[in-house]
């Protein structure tokens, strides 16, 4: 083997050796199929992820909270809205608009919603992220 080869060799195995440092597993959106099966994701969430989501019924209406994690070390911007549903899973209400929330590096916050009324037994929860 050639002293050129070598290198070419020897750089290939550094360029792909870093290649396998930088990749990292992308963060599932939630930690259970559980969460998981309430979520409708648009894209990816680059590292935002849902950690819990309870709900109840406050005064015969629907009540959410949903706990999310910002795993990644930059800022990024949650977009998300509550889909309503009655018994048949038809939409209760008109939809609600999206709403923008900031997570910053590594940091947890609550989103929170409530049903339009209490027709609405179901819901899922829609999220769309971006860098901030």
């Amino acid at each position: 083997m050639s002293p050129y080869s070598r290198k070419i060799v020897a750089a290939s195995s550094l360029i792909l050796l870093a290649a396998a440092v930088f990749a990292a597993d992308p963060v599932p959106p939630a930690v259970s199929a559980g969460i998981a099966a309430k979520l409708i994701v648009r894209g990816d969430l680059q590292g935002l992820q849902v950690v819990d989501l309870r709900s109840q019924r406050r005064n015969d209406v629907m009540v959410v909270q949903a706990e999310v994690n910002n795993n990644d070390a930059r800022d990024l911007r949650l977009y998300y809205r509550f889909r309503w549903t009655d018994a048949s899973g038809m939409q209760v209400g008109d939809g609600e608009v999206w709403k923008p929330m900031v997570f910053l590096g590594k940091q947890s916050q609550i989103l929170k919603g409530t049903a339009y009324g209490p027709q609405a037994i179901d819901f899922k929860l829609e999220m769309s992220s971006e860098p901030r």
